[in-house]
């Protein structure tokens, strides 16, 4: 597989169409956890925020290794995003139970998930309490994305790459451009 990787900023412009993500950190034990979440915020070229559950095992993860990854997941992931988000306990990863791939990461410790479009690599940066969740704040470190999806400005083509956003959470009902998708 052919990946173009980057440092710093460029790794924004994977994340250009706010798609459903999954949010890959590091248990301390080593084993990689991968949460999906539908939505962040860009807060500058360099940063984005993202609302966390407090009890969650990517909070805290984040918390203790200062950092994480945002995948961009394509449409053919649907059904491994639904083993995903199964509460599977701490001590076993996520991507062994869907059957995903973790890749190394670039610029820092944590894996990202090789059968994904894109990634961005993030470190931590600050929290913001906001009721139940915390607002944690990643800055950029960098990414890549599979060649065969990026558009002529280096950006994320999400027609051919199928990205997808959440349409009626908790159901697994999702939106691709111009589609509706049952996962």
């Amino acid at each position: 597989m052919m990946y173009k990787e980057v440092v710093g900023s460029e790794a924004m412009g994977y994340l250009a169409t706010k798609p459903t993500m999954i949010i890959t950190t590091l248990h301390e034990s080593g084993i990689v956890n991968a949460g999906v979440f539908g939505a962040y915020t860009n807060l500058s070229p360099t940063q984005v925020g993202i609302a966390i559950s407090k009890s969650s095992d990517t909070y805290r993860n984040i918390m203790r290794a200062g950092e994480f990854v945002i995948n961009v997941p394509g449409a053919d992931l649907v059904e491994k995003i639904r083993i995903l988000a199964d509460n599977i306990p701490a001590d076993r990863s996520e991507l062994d139970e869907a059957g995903l791939t973790a890749k190394p990461g670039i610029n820092i410790s944590t894996p990202s998930i090789a059968e994904c479009v894109a990634v961005a690599e993030f470190s931590f940066d600050k929290e913001v309490p906001i009721g139940f969740h915390n607002f944690v704040i990643g800055r950029i470190q960098g990414g890549w994305i599979k060649h065969e999806f990026l558009d002529s400005d280096g950006k994320i083509d999400i027609f051919k790459a199928k990205v997808f956003r959440d349409f009626k959470y908790p159901a697994p009902l999702y939106v691709l451009p111009g589609e509706v998708i049952e996962g």
